[in-house]
C-alpha cells in the first residue's frame, strides 16, 4: 500500500465519493454535506492506494501555523482495521515533521475516539453534541496529539 497526497482532480474525486460513501451516507447525509466541513485554509489531502485502488483517506486543515486539524479520515471497510488508518496519520505526522506544526487537533465522534486515542490522540475538553450527528446518538470528544 502506498500513501500520497491526493495529486490531481480525479484522485481528489475519488477521495471525496470515498469520504461520502464511509462517513456520511450511513447515517444518510447528503451527498455535498462535505461543503458544509470545509474550512477556508490550506488542507492536506492524503489517500491510501493498493495495487487495485484507494483504500483510504484524509483530509486536514492548517488552523494556524503551529496546529493541523484532520477534519475527515475514511478506510473502506473491507480494508478497516489492517493498519490503513494509522499509516495516514502517520503520514500527516511525517509530512509535518521539521515544521512550525506542534499539534494535530481532531473532533473525533464517539464511534472514532478508541482509534484516535489508540493513535495517541488524548482528549481535550468536554464532549458535545453536534446537530448533525446528536440524531444519530454519536458525541463530538476534541482531541489533539502535540508533536
Amino acid at each position: 500500500m502506498n500513501i500520497k497526497h491526493a495529486g490531481n482532480q480525479e484522485e481528489k474525486r475519488e477521495l471525496d465519493q470515498l469520504l461520502w460513501e464511509v462517513l456520511w451516507k450511513p447515517l444518510g447525509f447528503p451527498r455535498d454535506v462535505r461543503k458544509h466541513f470545509n474550512l477556508d485554509s490550506p488542507r492536506i489531502e492524503l489517500v491510501a492506494v493498493d495495487e487495485k485502488s484507494m483504500v483510504g483517506g484524509l483530509v486536514a486543515y492548517y488552523i494556524s501555523d503551529s496546529e493541523v486539524e484532520i477534519r475527515h479520515i475514511a478506510v473502506k471497510s473491507d480494508t478497516q482495521n489492517k493498519t490503513v488508518g494509522k499509516r495516514l496519520i502517520g503520514s500527516l505526522k511525517s509530512l509535518l515533521a521539521g515544521k512550525s506544526v506542534t499539534k494535530i487537533s481532531v473532533y473525533a465522534r464517539s464511534t472514532s475516539e478508541g482509534f484516535y486515542g489508540r493513535c495517541g490522540f488524548k482528549p481535550v475538553g468536554e464532549k458535545f453534541k453536534h446537530k448533525l450527528f446528536a440524531e444519530h446518538g454519536i458525541d463530538i470528544q476534541p482531541m489533539h496529539l502535540d508533536l
